[in-house]
């Protein structure tokens, strides 16, 4: 029996009320919990206070800890019936969002209510933007890469080669803006070999993505052996001692909340929110941008076009590996750290949550990318505090459950490209 239009709209409406009753209840409940746990847990003299500690004024403002966090669960509540009542699905998102937020605010009042501990605004925004970064660079080149129709398992590889490619040219050269390009050309090299097991050879794309994760993890350890232990080399795997630092633009970076977080910041700061609009910019505004998706969405339509397909997945994936090759250099060069074996400990993976959260769009990818920064960043704040009724971990855990949702689809299905991970043979329908 043939499926009519009016038959797939009716599924996918049947799909947006499952969806709609699924979330709503989720975060009606979670709501409800929350306000009971703050009524019977917090004492009513326990107070949070958010403060600018960075700039020349200490300003701080204190609130009462229950009665904040009951108002930020009546809204996740309400939130949660909004969406049970039936709402369109561009409020449904909004609705999301709202509950979403709500609970964050929530459990950071309730986390840094302990007698000492205060939200330091200016210095956690500013880091959880810092912490980002790895986020970003990988998933922009997740994005490049399965956009393009090839599936790139093997970022936290690439961060790995960069990583270890960067110090060690930035030592070699005493230079590092000369590691960084090391860094980018390790990277593209990684993904060099992925694009032509993919394109020429049509291999399993995830597949070759493990094992080339499993190379850079033992070609990069025992590289770091050899040279440890090679006399007089030893500093080949440092950091030179005119390693990127703060560039403070000026009277810029006095401007209170927004001068520490946006204008006093390491330059890779700079490259990775430039790096976000160049790609956004380059693929929905550009010929390159629109032949790009139109192979990762239906290669044979863009064959037909007069478009080499395989020959444009093979470059496309080439260059994304210039783009996590810069990022794998963010844990040596941009935080002055010698590398150390595996020290990306799986944040490559991390990014491809971050690139599906942000359903393979730039714009979308820096939001999750800061979420997770957000989150890594109140985990150090809350561990190094020690004291929090909610532990560090708890929190470093929310954006993990958060892609989990996304998903599930729960907020909205997350989609991929249609002809991500196919392979394509010229004449091919």
């Amino acid at each position: 029996m043939a499926v009519t239009a009016t038959d797939v709209a009716a599924r996918a409406e049947e799909r947006g009320r499952d969806r709609h009753f699924i979330g709503g209840s989720v975060f009606a409940a979670i709501g409800v919990l929350l306000a009971l746990a703050a009524f019977f847990a917090l004492g009513a003299d326990r107070t949070t206070t958010f403060r600018l500690d960075v700039t020349l004024t200490d300003a701080r403002w204190t609130i009462p800890t229950r009665p904040a966090v009951i108002a930020l669960a009546a809204v996740c509540a309400a939130a949660g019936l909004w969406l049970l009542g039936g709402i369109r699905q561009r409020l449904y998102k909004i609705a999301s969002t709202c509950a979403v937020a709500a609970i964050v605010l929530a459990l950071i009042c309730w986390a840094v209510s302990q007698p000492g501990q205060s939200f330091r605004a200016e210095s956690i925004l500013a880091g959880s933007l810092f912490l980002s970064l790895p986020f970003i660079f990988g998933a922009l080149a997740g994005v490049v890469c399965e956009r393009s129709g090839v599936i790139n398992i093997g970022i936290e590889g690439q961060f790995l080669m960069g990583a270890f490619a960067g110090v060690f040219v930035a030592n070699l050269a005493d230079n590092v803006y000369v590691g960084l390009l090391g860094a980018m050309l390790a990277g593209s090299l990684s993904t060099l070999l992925l694009a032509l097991l993919a394109t020429r050879f049509q291999v399993n794309q995830v597949v070759v993505g493990v094992i080339l994760n499993l190379l850079a993890l033992g070609f990069t350890g025992f590289m770091y052996d050899q040279l440890k232990t090679t006399p007089g080399a030893n500093t080949a795997y440092g950091v030179p001692q005119n390693a990127l630092g703060g560039l403070g633009l000026g009277f810029l970076s006095d401007i209170p909340l927004a001068g520490p977080i946006l204008f006093d910041q390491n330059l890779f700061v700079y490259i990775g929110l430039a790096m976000v609009f160049v790609v956004w910019f380059l693929l929905f505004r550009t010929r390159w941008g629109l032949r790009t998706r139109s192979v990762g969405e239906h290669p044979a339509a863009a064959d037909s076009m007069g478009v080499g397909v395989n020959r444009l997945r093979f470059w496309n994936v080439t260059a994304a590996g210039l783009v996590s090759g810069f990022g794998g250099a963010f844990f040596t060069i941009a935080n002055s750290l010698a590398f150390n074996k595996n020290m990306t400990a799986g944040l490559g993976f991390v990014a491809l949550a971050v690139m599906i959260v942000g359903r393979w769009n730039p714009i979308g990818v820096l939001a999750g990318a800061l979420i997770f920064g957000f989150a890594s960043q109140m985990a150090e704040d809350l561990d190094a505090a020690g004291n929090s009724i909610i532990p560090g971990p708890f929190l470093q855990m929310l954006p993990y459950a958060a892609t989990l949702v996304v998903v599930a689809g729960l907020i909205g299905r997350a989609k991929a490209p249609a002809a991500d991970g196919v392979p394509y043979n010229p004449g091919d329908e």
